[in-house]
């Protein structure tokens, strides 16, 4: 009968109980009673600040760890700044204790994670990417307050032990532990004799309890064996983390033996044989060096090419076959085409080396190539072996007797190392020592495509190659500056080498693009050296400003650097109007840093596609050919205000005058808009604050506010800029001057304004006159006297005021004719509209003649 009914008929067998059984019973009974009050005491427990803050370190280090593993960049942002919060917080503690060296070593590990991190950034998500950077630069300017403990720690790091530890404890949740302690072996148990149990009196009122209680006889004889406690006697600290057993913690763990050693020790060989390494053994291409034949070469080479591009084909392995079949063909002293040929694939392999056209190549490879490329030229110079791309001719490795020549296109290769150059700089920071040391390589690149070019002249190399490799070698000259060419440039007869290539485009080249682009080229150049006129001529014949539109994107960005570079000539000549009309365009826009291909602006309403930001990057020119924007707008305003603040005080009450700058007035009227102006501090605020100084004539307050900007002195001849900007402000302001106070003079002493403004006689006498000849200022000049006499033909001030009212009045009848008219229907509409033009404009007729 079961247990749990307790009848009548299972007496007899609880009658076999003993009394000491039942009172083990009653005792595992009470035990379990006083589980809650144990459990209560454990949690009871009083801590001191110092393990207070200190835990809050360690569980903040344990987060922060976490994060960093799954390489979440967001999260472990969120994880450090908590981190700093705890550290904060712990401030009076540390004071006295010192600094937790898990702190030291946290942020230690913060700089190598975000340095690991930030070389492969361009794998990260752009979320993540852009909480980078923001963990970098707080990294960088927190951990500034710990550099020697962070140095120190560097000296002497912890063991790997104490991160095993920490790690463990970053795993495990219930870990309260200090990921520093070191775990402490507990004792280990004594097993105690086990008392009888004693009898249980039949007709006892927990009959039920020690059914529960009960089990087989045969786990309880188990559980003994092994120092366990029955079931009702656990507690809490069984359930506990405990540290390992003295003995099992100072073991150290052994090594597993491979395989086939552990197999060959249990075989026990009994005649003591040791075992063997088995080695990678590679795969011979040829049985004997008499097998190496320039034929049999050539098939080798032919079957490693033909995987060349399929899928599934590693391309270290192909550039290791073909360097293999280099040294055997070495090896068997084959002629030097075979070598070249070779060497060639070679080269190619590398340059393979990235499938997509945004990913560059790493530095190292790119110099391993140009060395290859460089000793292939070599032998190729020595051996005289001809290397052409054409179809029809036979290649020839074998006979001497006849020329060596060999199937390819050497200048392909120079082509695509340029090109691969262009990337490196591309996708590096350009204001790291990185970019500079990589820079460097150019005297070498360029000094590869000059051997290239003479090798292709010395064998006859085609027209369309020889203007290739010379576009090559101006990409490279015409942005920057030569002094010989510019100290000697007065001689006509010195010529550069960017001419003399130029020269040979224009007469053998086909294509229209690369004339496009070697013209544009030349123009930069002759702005860059200050020969204005010439390189104005130049454009303004070539009529590129008509069809440039229709170009593709590289070279309408050659177009808009070479409009900035004759602006910015045309200003250090000293042609205001022309250098502001080359500037209007591009500054008008507001996105001169995206015509010039400096970078890529945010744009607000619609966002690029990631194909499209990928196309538009590989567009960018690297940052040594870069034109400093901020000269540039500099630039653009300075002559904005030259041309603008005369205009303005000439045309005052004039309601259709134009606008020639709209960003200048823009300027403008954002500091009219401000409560309190104070001194100026950028360079848009000095110009704005030297507009006004003109504005009132204050010639010399204007010439400071403008010499203050320090962009000026990013121009070679400085000097010689701030001269002539002086004396154009000079002049400006005097007309400004009079335009504004000419009403008020009856006559005006040409002596007196040349002491005004430290003019010369000469300059103020041509100013007047040109004025007075323009219309501009209504007077007489008596030069005798030298004696300026206004005429007052304006209208004052309240008359102008009058007629722009009569204006506004007449545009309000008209308009509100017009709607009137519309919403009728009147059928005769056009034709009164019709007479009232004419009637209007008889009416001003009349006025003419009345006045």
């Amino acid at each position: 009968m079961s247990r749990f009914f307790a009848g009548d008929s299972d007496s007899d067998t609880e009658s076999d109980l003993s009394e000491p059984e039942q009172q083990q019973t009653a005792a595992n009974a009470a035990r379990l009673y006083v589980l809650s009050d144990d459990e209560e005491e454990v949690k009871r427990v009083v801590r001191s600040e110092k393990d207070k803050r200190f835990d809050d370190i360690t569980e903040c280090v344990k987060v922060l760890r976490n994060s960093k593993k799954i390489k979440d960049v967001s999260k472990v942002q969120t994880d450090f700044e908590s981190l700093v919060k705890s550290f904060g917080k712990a401030k009076s503690v540390v004071e006295k204790n010192g600094i937790p060296r898990v702190y030291i070593r946290t942020l230690a590990e913060m700089e190598d994670f975000v340095k690991e991190l930030w070389e492969d950034k361009k794998k990260l998500s752009k979320l993540n990417a852009k909480a980078l950077s923001s963990l970098r630069q707080r990294i960088r300017k927190y951990n500034k307050d710990f550099e020697d403990d962070i140095t120190k720690y560097r000296e002497t790091p912890d063991d790997e032990e104490d991160d095993k530890v920490v790690a463990a404890g970053a795993d495990d949740d219930d870990d309260d532990s200090d990921s520093d302690a070191e775990p402490v072996a507990k004792a280990p148990k004594v097993s105690k004799p086990k008392a009888p149990k004693p009898a249980r009196e039949l007709g006892s009122d927990d009959d039920d309890d020690y059914d529960w209680g009960m089990s087989d006889s045969s786990s309880d004889s188990e559980g003994d064996e092994e120092g366990e406690k029955p079931m009702n006697q656990y507690t809490v600290e069984y359930f506990l983390k405990k540290a390992p057993k003295g003995k099992e913690a100072s073991k150290p763990k052994q090594p597993k033996a491979p395989r086939a050693k552990a197999a060959a020790a249990a075989d026990g060989d009994a005649e003591g044989s040791e075992w063997v390494e088995a080695q990678n053994r590679k795969k011979q291409m040829f049985r004997s060096k008499e097998d190496v034949t320039p034929a049999a070469v050539v098939t080798k080479y032919n079957d490693i090419m033909s995987s060349r591009g399929k899928k599934g084909v590693d391309r270290n392995d192909q550039a290791e076959l073909l360097r293999q079949l280099h040294k055997h063909a070495e090896d068997a002293e084959l002629s030097s085409a075979v070598l070249i040929k070779i060497g060639l694939g070679i080269v190619t392999c590398m340059l393979d080396y990235n499938t997509k056209l945004s990913n560059c190549m790493k530095m190292e490879l790119w110099q391993s190539c140009m060395d290859n490329v460089n000793g292939l030229l070599d032998r190729m110079e020595s051996c005289s072996v001809i290397v052409s791309d054409g179809a029809d001719e036979e290649e020839n490795v074998e006979d001497p007797e006849k020329p060596l020549r060999l199937r390819g296109s050497f200048l392909t290769l120079t082509e695509r190392l340029d090109e691969e150059f262009v990337k490196i700089l591309q996708n590096t920071d350009a204001h790291s020592t990185d970019y500079v040391e990589r820079l460097r390589a150019e005297g070498k690149l360029y000094a590869l495509i000059e051997r290239t070019h003479q090798y292709l002249l010395t064998n006859n190399g085609s027209n369309a190659d020889l203007c290739s490799v010379s576009m090559r070698e101006i990409d490279h000259l015409y942005y920057k500056f030569d002094e010989a060419a510019s100290s000697t440039r007065e001689d006509k007869t010195a010529v550069s080498k960017l001419e003399t290539l130029c020269k040979f485009i224009y007469s053998h080249d086909v294509p229209d693009r690369s004339r496009t682009r070697t013209l544009l080229s030349h123009v930069y150049y002759y702005a860059l050296h200050d020969r204005f006129f010439e390189a104005r001529d130049f454009l303004l014949m070539s009529h590129l400003q008509e069809s440039i539109s229709h170009s593709d994107v590289p070279t309408q960005i050659l177009y808009n650097r070479t409009l900035a570079q004759l602006g910015l000539c045309a200003f250090r000549h000293g042609m205001i109007r022309d250098a502001h009309t080359a500037l209007n365009d591009l500054q008008s826009s507001g996105r001169a840093k995206e015509l010039l291909a400096q970078g890529l602006l945010t744009q607000r309403h619609n966002e690029r596609s990631p194909e499209q930001e990928k196309i538009e990057k590989m567009r960018l020119i690297p940052f040594h050919m870069h034109i400093n924007l901020e000269l540039l707008e500099c630039v653009y305003l300075a002559s904005s205000m030259l041309l603008e603040i005369p205009y303005m005080a000439a045309n005052e009450h004039n309601l259709k005058k134009r606008i020639q700058s709209k960003s200048f007035h823009h300027q403008l009227r954002q500091s009219e808009r401000q409560p309190l102006v104070g001194p100026p501090e950028t360079m848009r605020e000095h110009v704005v604050a030297a507009s006004h100084a003109m504005k009132i004539g204050d010639w010399r307050g204007c010439k400071d506010f403008m010499l203050a900007i320090k962009c000026w002195d990013l121009f070679r001849n400085v000097d010689e800029v701030k001269d002539m900007l002086s004396r154009k402000i000079k002049e400006e302001t005097l007309r400004t001057y009079l335009f504004s106070y000419s009403n008020v003079y009856d006559s005006l002493s040409l002596d007196i304004l040349r002491e005004m403004f430290e003019l010369s006689q000469s300059t103020v006498h041509s100013v007047v006159s040109k004025m007075i000849i323009n219309e501009d200022l209504h007077a007489v000049l008596d030069e005798p006297s030298a004696v300026i006499v206004t005429q007052r033909a304006e209208p004052t001030r309240q008359q102008s005021l009058a007629l722009q009212l009569s204006e506004k009045v007449n545009m309000m009848f008209d308009i509100n004719d017009k709607l009137f008219n519309a919403r009728t229907g009147d059928v005769f509409y056009n034709r009164q509209q019709g007479r009232r033009g004419d009637r209007r404009g008889g009416d001003r007729f009349n006025k003419g003649d009345r006045q």
